[in-house]
Protein backbone atom coordinates (compact mmCIF):
# COMPACT_ATOMS: atom_id res chain seq x y z
CA UNK A 1 0.00 0.00 0.00
CA UNK A 2 1.31 3.40 -1.00
CA UNK A 3 2.10 6.40 1.16
CA UNK A 4 -0.91 8.36 -0.25
CA UNK A 5 -3.67 5.76 0.42
CA UNK A 6 -2.01 4.94 3.69
CA UNK A 7 -2.93 8.62 4.70
CA UNK A 8 -6.08 8.84 2.77
CA UNK A 9 -7.48 6.29 4.82
CA UNK A 10 -6.03 7.06 8.07
CA UNK A 11 -7.78 10.90 7.33
CA UNK A 12 -10.85 9.14 6.47
CA UNK A 13 -10.62 7.09 10.03
CA UNK A 14 -10.16 10.16 12.38
CA UNK A 15 -13.06 11.87 10.00
CA UNK A 16 -15.12 9.38 10.92
CA UNK A 17 -14.05 9.49 14.69
CA UNK A 18 -14.68 12.57 14.97
CA UNK A 19 -18.11 12.37 13.61
CA UNK A 20 -18.46 9.80 16.08
CA UNK A 21 -17.39 11.30 18.96
CA UNK A 22 -19.53 14.83 17.63
CA UNK A 23 -22.56 12.64 17.75
CA UNK A 24 -21.77 10.66 20.93
CA UNK A 25 -21.24 14.12 22.11
CA UNK A 26 -24.56 15.25 21.26
CA UNK A 27 -26.36 12.25 22.76
CA UNK A 28 -24.70 13.18 25.89
CA UNK A 29 -25.38 16.51 26.29
CA UNK A 30 -29.39 17.64 27.31
CA UNK A 31 -31.61 18.07 24.52
CA UNK A 32 -33.00 21.82 23.43
CA UNK A 33 -36.67 21.68 24.12
CA UNK A 34 -39.12 23.70 21.93
CA UNK A 35 -42.48 23.67 22.99
CA UNK A 36 -45.22 24.02 20.70
CA UNK A 37 -48.42 25.65 21.96
CA UNK A 38 -50.42 25.12 18.84
CA UNK A 39 -54.19 24.57 17.98
CA UNK A 40 -54.36 21.17 16.69
CA UNK A 41 -58.17 21.05 16.86
CA UNK A 42 -60.04 24.47 16.18
CA UNK A 43 -60.67 26.70 13.20
CA UNK A 44 -56.84 27.59 14.13
CA UNK A 45 -55.59 23.55 13.13
CA UNK A 46 -56.08 24.47 9.44
CA UNK A 47 -53.14 27.08 9.88
CA UNK A 48 -51.56 25.55 12.54
CA UNK A 49 -51.19 21.99 11.76
CA UNK A 50 -49.44 22.35 8.41
CA UNK A 51 -47.11 25.01 10.24
CA UNK A 52 -45.97 22.54 13.03
CA UNK A 53 -45.14 20.03 10.44
CA UNK A 54 -43.05 22.18 8.79
CA UNK A 55 -41.20 23.45 11.67
CA UNK A 56 -41.17 19.69 12.86
CA UNK A 57 -39.29 19.35 9.89
CA UNK A 58 -36.84 21.82 10.02
CA UNK A 59 -36.15 20.61 13.86
CA UNK A 60 -35.27 16.68 11.70
CA UNK A 61 -33.22 18.67 9.22
CA UNK A 62 -30.93 20.23 12.46
CA UNK A 63 -31.13 16.86 13.62
CA UNK A 64 -29.62 15.42 10.74
CA UNK A 65 -26.05 17.53 10.93
CA UNK A 66 -25.95 16.86 14.44
CA UNK A 67 -28.83 19.52 16.38
CA UNK A 68 -28.07 22.92 17.35
CA UNK A 69 -24.61 24.07 19.33
CA UNK A 70 -23.90 20.17 19.90
CA UNK A 71 -27.33 19.03 21.38
CA UNK A 72 -30.22 16.99 19.79
CA UNK A 73 -33.57 18.87 19.72
CA UNK A 74 -36.72 17.75 20.99
CA UNK A 75 -40.18 19.07 20.27
CA UNK A 76 -42.99 19.01 22.95
CA UNK A 77 -46.75 19.36 21.80
CA UNK A 78 -49.87 20.48 23.61
CA UNK A 79 -53.07 21.33 21.78
CA UNK A 80 -54.55 24.63 22.39
CA UNK A 81 -57.61 23.98 20.57
CA UNK A 82 -58.68 27.38 19.31
CA UNK A 83 -58.73 28.40 22.60
CA UNK A 84 -57.11 31.76 24.81
CA UNK A 85 -57.72 30.31 27.79
CA UNK A 86 -56.01 27.17 27.07
CA UNK A 87 -53.18 28.96 25.04
CA UNK A 88 -52.04 30.23 28.62
CA UNK A 89 -52.50 27.39 30.35
CA UNK A 90 -50.13 25.37 27.48
CA UNK A 91 -48.04 28.19 27.68
CA UNK A 92 -47.45 28.24 31.05
CA UNK A 93 -47.23 24.00 31.36
CA UNK A 94 -44.28 24.34 28.64
CA UNK A 95 -42.21 27.25 30.16
CA UNK A 96 -42.48 25.22 33.69
CA UNK A 97 -40.91 22.25 31.52
CA UNK A 98 -38.21 24.55 30.74
CA UNK A 99 -38.39 24.46 27.15
CA UNK A 100 -36.45 27.34 25.23
CA UNK A 101 -39.01 28.46 22.46
CA UNK A 102 -42.44 28.17 22.78
CA UNK A 103 -43.91 28.34 19.03
CA UNK A 104 -47.47 29.52 19.65
CA UNK A 105 -50.96 29.58 17.62
CA UNK A 106 -50.43 31.54 14.14
CA UNK A 107 -52.56 34.85 15.81
CA UNK A 108 -52.36 37.40 18.21
CA UNK A 109 -55.66 37.15 19.89
CA UNK A 110 -55.08 33.34 20.99
CA UNK A 111 -51.67 33.08 20.60
CA UNK A 112 -50.70 36.05 22.85
CA UNK A 113 -51.76 34.42 26.02
CA UNK A 114 -49.15 31.41 25.87
CA UNK A 115 -46.36 34.12 24.60
CA UNK A 116 -47.42 36.28 28.27
CA UNK A 117 -46.79 33.33 29.79
CA UNK A 118 -43.63 32.53 27.95
CA UNK A 119 -42.58 35.89 29.03
CA UNK A 120 -43.46 35.25 32.65
CA UNK A 121 -40.29 32.46 32.77
CA UNK A 122 -38.49 34.77 30.35
CA UNK A 123 -39.25 32.15 27.32
CA UNK A 124 -38.89 33.00 24.07
CA UNK A 125 -42.14 32.80 22.33
CA UNK A 126 -42.37 32.93 18.28
CA UNK A 127 -45.17 32.86 16.18
CA UNK A 128 -45.66 31.68 13.06
CA UNK A 129 -48.46 33.13 11.20
CA UNK A 130 -49.52 36.11 13.46
CA UNK A 131 -49.82 39.09 11.69
CA UNK A 132 -50.62 41.47 13.81
CA UNK A 133 -47.79 43.78 15.17
CA UNK A 134 -49.09 43.35 18.76
CA UNK A 135 -47.28 39.82 18.47
CA UNK A 136 -44.13 41.49 19.36
CA UNK A 137 -42.59 44.13 21.74
CA UNK A 138 -45.65 46.16 22.37
CA UNK A 139 -48.26 44.28 22.78
CA UNK A 140 -46.68 41.17 24.55
CA UNK A 141 -42.87 41.75 25.64
CA UNK A 142 -39.53 41.50 24.32
CA UNK A 143 -38.77 38.23 23.78
CA UNK A 144 -42.07 37.42 21.26
CA UNK A 145 -41.58 37.48 17.31
CA UNK A 146 -43.21 36.81 14.60
CA UNK A 147 -42.26 35.10 11.56
CA UNK A 148 -45.10 36.56 9.26
CA UNK A 149 -45.11 40.28 7.77
CA UNK A 150 -47.96 42.77 9.11
CA UNK A 151 -51.29 42.61 7.99
CA UNK A 152 -51.02 45.81 6.90
CA UNK A 153 -48.54 45.06 4.56
CA UNK A 154 -50.78 41.96 3.30
CA UNK A 155 -53.40 44.87 2.28
CA UNK A 156 -50.31 47.17 0.77
CA UNK A 157 -49.49 45.02 -1.09
CA UNK A 158 -52.57 44.24 -2.42
CA UNK A 159 -54.03 47.93 -3.12
CA UNK A 160 -50.29 48.88 -4.65
CA UNK A 161 -50.57 45.64 -6.71
CA UNK A 162 -53.98 46.15 -7.72
CA UNK A 163 -53.99 49.67 -8.51
CA UNK A 164 -50.56 49.92 -11.09
CA UNK A 165 -50.77 46.17 -12.12
CA UNK A 166 -54.79 46.15 -12.56
CA UNK A 167 -55.61 49.56 -13.63
CA UNK A 168 -58.31 49.51 -10.61
CA UNK A 169 -59.38 53.05 -9.52
CA UNK A 170 -61.67 52.24 -6.66
CA UNK A 171 -62.58 49.77 -4.11
CA UNK A 172 -65.17 49.42 -1.52
CA UNK A 173 -63.98 47.58 1.44
CA UNK A 174 -65.54 44.58 3.85
CA UNK A 175 -64.11 43.80 6.67
CA UNK A 176 -64.77 40.77 9.16
CA UNK A 177 -64.45 41.49 12.28
CA UNK A 178 -63.56 37.99 13.77
CA UNK A 179 -59.84 38.93 14.18
CA UNK A 180 -57.41 42.10 14.79
CA UNK A 181 -55.67 40.55 12.01
CA UNK A 182 -58.29 41.31 9.51
CA UNK A 183 -58.84 44.92 10.85
CA UNK A 184 -55.01 45.47 10.45
CA UNK A 185 -55.32 43.95 7.24
CA UNK A 186 -57.96 46.24 5.96
CA UNK A 187 -56.69 49.03 7.47
CA UNK A 188 -53.23 48.79 5.31
CA UNK A 189 -55.56 48.24 2.31
CA UNK A 190 -57.37 51.74 3.19
CA UNK A 191 -54.12 53.56 3.77
CA UNK A 192 -52.32 52.60 0.48
CA UNK A 193 -55.33 52.66 -1.62
CA UNK A 194 -56.21 56.16 -0.36
CA UNK A 195 -52.42 57.25 -0.93
CA UNK A 196 -52.72 55.94 -4.39
CA UNK A 197 -56.74 56.72 -5.69
CA UNK A 198 -57.23 59.81 -2.99
CA UNK A 199 -60.07 59.96 -0.42
CA UNK A 200 -62.76 58.80 -3.06
CA UNK A 201 -61.00 55.92 -4.09
CA UNK A 202 -62.75 54.28 -1.46
CA UNK A 203 -66.52 54.22 -2.94
CA UNK A 204 -67.79 51.91 0.21
CA UNK A 205 -67.14 50.22 3.57
CA UNK A 206 -68.93 47.65 5.11
CA UNK A 207 -67.92 45.02 8.29
CA UNK A 208 -69.62 42.08 9.02
CA UNK A 209 -68.22 39.01 11.25
CA UNK A 210 -66.98 35.32 10.24
CA UNK A 211 -69.83 33.70 11.99
CA UNK A 212 -72.81 35.76 10.59
CA UNK A 213 -74.97 33.30 7.94
CA UNK A 214 -76.05 35.85 5.66
CA UNK A 215 -74.32 39.03 4.74
CA UNK A 216 -77.36 40.04 1.67
CA UNK A 217 -77.55 43.61 3.98
CA UNK A 218 -73.57 43.96 2.85
CA UNK A 219 -74.39 42.89 -0.56
CA UNK A 220 -77.50 45.17 -1.30
CA UNK A 221 -75.04 47.98 -0.40
CA UNK A 222 -72.49 47.23 -2.46
CA UNK A 223 -75.33 46.11 -5.41
CA UNK A 224 -76.83 50.48 -4.24
CA UNK A 225 -72.97 51.85 -5.06
CA UNK A 226 -72.93 53.67 -7.98
CA UNK A 227 -70.94 53.55 -10.53
CA UNK A 228 -69.67 49.86 -9.49
CA UNK A 229 -66.18 49.42 -7.98
CA UNK A 230 -63.65 48.56 -9.44
CA UNK A 231 -63.11 45.75 -6.78
CA UNK A 232 -63.93 44.43 -3.59
CA UNK A 233 -61.14 44.29 -1.12
CA UNK A 234 -62.31 41.64 1.96
CA UNK A 235 -60.09 41.28 5.22
CA UNK A 236 -61.29 37.65 6.31
CA UNK A 237 -60.31 33.90 6.57
CA UNK A 238 -62.44 30.78 6.08
CA UNK A 239 -64.84 29.32 7.15
CA UNK A 240 -67.13 32.78 7.02
CA UNK A 241 -64.97 34.37 3.88
CA UNK A 242 -65.54 31.33 1.95
CA UNK A 243 -69.23 31.92 2.95
CA UNK A 244 -69.19 35.71 2.12
CA UNK A 245 -67.36 35.10 -1.16
CA UNK A 246 -69.84 32.75 -2.60
CA UNK A 247 -72.92 34.53 -1.62
CA UNK A 248 -71.49 37.58 -3.34
CA UNK A 249 -70.91 35.92 -6.37
CA UNK A 250 -74.35 33.91 -5.80
CA UNK A 251 -76.03 37.99 -6.06
CA UNK A 252 -74.95 38.16 -9.44
CA UNK A 253 -71.51 40.33 -8.56
CA UNK A 254 -68.72 39.53 -10.60
CA UNK A 255 -66.30 42.35 -9.68
CA UNK A 256 -62.85 40.98 -9.10
CA UNK A 257 -62.29 40.49 -5.25
CA UNK A 258 -58.66 41.02 -3.70
CA UNK A 259 -58.37 39.08 -0.04
CA UNK A 260 -55.52 38.93 2.66
CA UNK A 261 -53.52 36.00 3.19
CA UNK A 262 -56.64 34.67 5.70
CA UNK A 263 -57.62 33.35 2.24
CA UNK A 264 -54.65 31.61 0.94
CA UNK A 265 -54.89 28.43 -0.76
CA UNK A 266 -57.39 26.33 -1.82
CA UNK A 267 -58.88 24.09 0.76
CA UNK A 268 -61.54 26.52 1.06
CA UNK A 269 -62.37 26.64 -2.69
CA UNK A 270 -65.21 24.04 -2.76
CA UNK A 271 -67.52 26.54 -0.92
CA UNK A 272 -67.42 28.55 -4.29
CA UNK A 273 -65.67 25.75 -6.81
CA UNK A 274 -65.84 28.07 -10.24
CA UNK A 275 -64.34 30.90 -8.69
CA UNK A 276 -63.24 33.77 -10.57
CA UNK A 277 -61.60 37.14 -10.44
CA UNK A 278 -60.66 36.47 -7.39
CA UNK A 279 -56.80 37.82 -5.96
CA UNK A 280 -54.70 37.06 -2.92
CA UNK A 281 -51.38 37.37 -1.57
CA UNK A 282 -49.52 34.65 0.37
CA UNK A 283 -46.36 33.35 1.58
CA UNK A 284 -46.00 30.46 -1.30
CA UNK A 285 -47.85 28.73 -3.68
CA UNK A 286 -48.25 25.35 -3.02
CA UNK A 287 -49.58 24.66 -6.19
CA UNK A 288 -46.37 24.02 -7.85
CA UNK A 289 -45.32 27.30 -9.28
CA UNK A 290 -43.56 29.38 -7.39
CA UNK A 291 -40.85 31.18 -8.20
CA UNK A 292 -38.43 30.62 -5.54
CA UNK A 293 -35.64 27.85 -5.27
CA UNK A 294 -35.73 27.99 -1.83
CA UNK A 295 -39.43 27.38 -1.97
CA UNK A 296 -38.82 24.26 -4.29
CA UNK A 297 -36.47 22.96 -2.20
CA UNK A 298 -38.82 22.83 1.19
CA UNK A 299 -41.77 21.81 -0.78
CA UNK A 300 -39.98 18.89 -2.00
CA UNK A 301 -38.52 17.96 1.62
CA UNK A 302 -41.94 18.22 2.47
CA UNK A 303 -43.08 16.06 0.13
CA UNK A 304 -40.36 13.73 0.87
CA UNK A 305 -41.48 13.52 4.97
CA UNK A 306 -45.26 14.08 4.38
CA UNK A 307 -46.16 11.90 1.59
CA UNK A 308 -48.46 14.54 0.44
CA UNK A 309 -48.25 17.96 -1.11
CA UNK A 310 -47.49 21.37 1.19
CA UNK A 311 -51.40 21.65 2.03
CA UNK A 312 -51.22 25.38 3.53
CA UNK A 313 -48.93 28.33 2.88
CA UNK A 314 -48.83 28.43 6.38
CA UNK A 315 -46.36 25.75 6.37
CA UNK A 316 -43.45 27.94 5.02
CA UNK A 317 -43.83 29.90 8.07
CA UNK A 318 -43.61 27.14 10.74
CA UNK A 319 -40.59 26.23 8.64
CA UNK A 320 -39.13 29.95 9.39
CA UNK A 321 -39.70 30.22 12.77
CA UNK A 322 -37.21 27.18 13.33
CA UNK A 323 -34.74 29.03 10.69
CA UNK A 324 -35.14 32.12 12.35
CA UNK A 325 -34.47 31.36 16.05
CA UNK A 326 -31.46 28.29 15.11
CA UNK A 327 -29.87 31.05 12.67
CA UNK A 328 -29.98 33.34 15.85
CA UNK A 329 -29.19 30.45 18.77
CA UNK A 330 -26.02 29.66 16.50
CA UNK A 331 -24.81 33.58 16.45
CA UNK A 332 -25.40 33.79 20.07
CA UNK A 333 -23.81 30.26 21.09
CA UNK A 334 -26.24 29.68 23.38
CA UNK A 335 -30.06 29.24 24.11
CA UNK A 336 -30.31 32.07 27.02
CA UNK A 337 -33.23 34.37 25.97
CA UNK A 338 -31.24 37.67 26.11
CA UNK A 339 -28.62 37.09 23.98
CA UNK A 340 -30.92 35.12 20.92
CA UNK A 341 -32.76 38.41 21.02
CA UNK A 342 -30.50 40.32 20.60
CA UNK A 343 -29.13 38.79 17.57
CA UNK A 344 -32.50 38.51 16.15
CA UNK A 345 -32.91 42.32 15.98
CA UNK A 346 -29.82 42.66 14.25
CA UNK A 347 -31.31 41.07 11.31
CA UNK A 348 -31.14 43.17 8.15
CA UNK A 349 -32.55 41.72 5.11
CA UNK A 350 -31.31 38.19 6.01
CA UNK A 351 -32.03 36.08 3.02
CA UNK A 352 -34.25 33.25 4.83
CA UNK A 353 -36.74 30.76 2.93
CA UNK A 354 -39.26 33.76 2.47
CA UNK A 355 -36.60 36.41 1.12
CA UNK A 356 -35.14 39.33 3.27
CA UNK A 357 -36.16 39.20 6.52
CA UNK A 358 -34.96 42.22 9.39
CA UNK A 359 -35.93 42.56 12.92
CA UNK A 360 -35.82 45.65 15.34
CA UNK A 361 -35.61 46.54 19.34
CA UNK A 362 -39.05 48.15 17.61
CA UNK A 363 -40.50 45.69 15.70
CA UNK A 364 -40.79 41.84 15.67
CA UNK A 365 -42.60 41.56 12.65
CA UNK A 366 -41.89 42.19 8.60
CA UNK A 367 -42.93 45.26 7.13
CA UNK A 368 -41.25 44.64 3.84
CA UNK A 369 -40.84 41.54 2.83
CA UNK A 370 -43.00 40.28 -0.62
CA UNK A 371 -45.60 38.40 -0.97
CA UNK A 372 -46.52 36.67 -4.12
CA UNK A 373 -49.74 37.38 -5.53
CA UNK A 374 -52.13 34.71 -6.83
CA UNK A 375 -54.79 34.97 -9.04
CA UNK A 376 -57.74 31.86 -9.10
CA UNK A 377 -59.43 31.85 -12.63
CA UNK A 378 -62.28 28.87 -12.90
CA UNK A 379 -61.03 27.25 -9.48
CA UNK A 380 -57.46 27.21 -10.23
CA UNK A 381 -55.06 29.15 -8.31
CA UNK A 382 -51.94 30.32 -9.98
CA UNK A 383 -48.95 32.62 -9.06
CA UNK A 384 -48.02 35.53 -10.87
CA UNK A 385 -45.29 37.21 -9.47
CA UNK A 386 -43.68 38.28 -5.80
CA UNK A 387 -44.58 41.84 -5.03
CA UNK A 388 -42.56 43.87 -2.44
CA UNK A 389 -44.46 47.08 -1.18
CA UNK A 390 -43.27 50.16 -1.69
CA UNK A 391 -45.44 52.06 1.27
CA UNK A 392 -43.33 51.36 4.94
CA UNK A 393 -46.53 51.32 7.44
CA UNK A 394 -45.25 53.32 10.25
CA UNK A 395 -46.31 52.83 13.66
CA UNK A 396 -49.65 55.15 13.92
CA UNK A 397 -50.78 52.39 10.89
CA UNK A 398 -48.96 49.25 12.33
CA UNK A 399 -50.84 49.79 15.52
CA UNK A 400 -54.07 51.82 14.06
CA UNK A 401 -53.86 54.10 16.26
CA UNK A 402 -55.06 58.11 15.21
CA UNK A 403 -56.61 58.51 11.73
CA UNK A 404 -56.27 54.58 11.57
CA UNK A 405 -58.63 53.24 14.26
Amino acid sequence: MGTKETSRIVATTIGMMILGLSAANAQDKPPIKIGFANAQSGFMAAYDIPSTNAALLAIEQLNEKGGLLGRKIEAVQRDMKTDAALSAKTGAELAGEGVDLIVTTSDYDLGGPAALAAKAKGVIAFAPGAADPKMGVQGVGWQTFTANGAAQVEGIIMAEWAFKKKGFKTAYVLQDDLLEYNKSGCAGFRAAWTNLAGEKGIVGRDNFMNSDPSIAVQISRIKATKPAPDAIYMCTLPPGGASAIRQIRAAGIQTPILANVGMTDDYWISATPDLSNFYNPTMMSIFGDDPSPKVQEFVAAYTKKYGTRVPQAYASVGYLVIQEWSTAVKRANTTEAKAVVAKLEKFRDEDLLLGPTTFTSELHIQTHRPLLVMEVQDGKHHSIERYRNEMIPDMDLLFRVGKYQ
